[in-house]
């Protein structure tokens, strides 16, 4: 696999883990502010999705996914830390963990993969600021 679509294929996992995890935790807040944060966050990472995936589609690729078994992990995980505690401060605790995993998960790629196109690049440095302002977003929920 090349280094242009391996990227694009972490970013495009990274976009559908964050917005599985945005819409797992939805019905659990509570506060109209944190909502339409969440809301607003989920609208721009979707947007980042179809980006990527269309330059997928111009290198003839498939999208990336998730890998099934960390998926589910990560949905049995955050529904058993829902069960225990579903209040807006854990919501956003974990909203802000897993944006810090999606910006490490990122810039690593993107520092092995030096030879990936500038526009995967490009996507890449936005996902990572947009990981960087929902996880700020969220802390103020912290």
């Amino acid at each position: 696999m090349n280094e242009t679509v391996k990227l694009l294929k972490e970013c495009d996992s990274g976009c559908k883990t964050a917005l599985d995890g945005m819409e797992q935790v939805m019905s659990h807040v509570s506060s109209p502010t944190m909502r339409e944060e969440l809301i607003d966050c989920r609208r721009r990472h979707g947007e980042l999705e179809t980006r990527c995936r269309t330059l997928l589609d111009r290198a003839g690729e498939k999208e990336g996914d998730p890998p099934a078994f960390g998926t589910a992990m990560m949905k049995a995980g955050t529904e058993l830390k829902l069960a225990i505690n579903d209040g807006d401060r854990h919501i956003a605790e974990m909203m802000v963990d897993g944006a810090s995993m999606g910006m490490k998960s990122i810039a690593k790629v993107m520092n092995v993969c030096t030879g990936a196109s500038e526009q995967s690049r490009i996507l890449a440095a936005d996902l990572i600021r947009e990981e960087r302002h929902f996880h700020d977003s969220m802390l103020r929920f912290v």
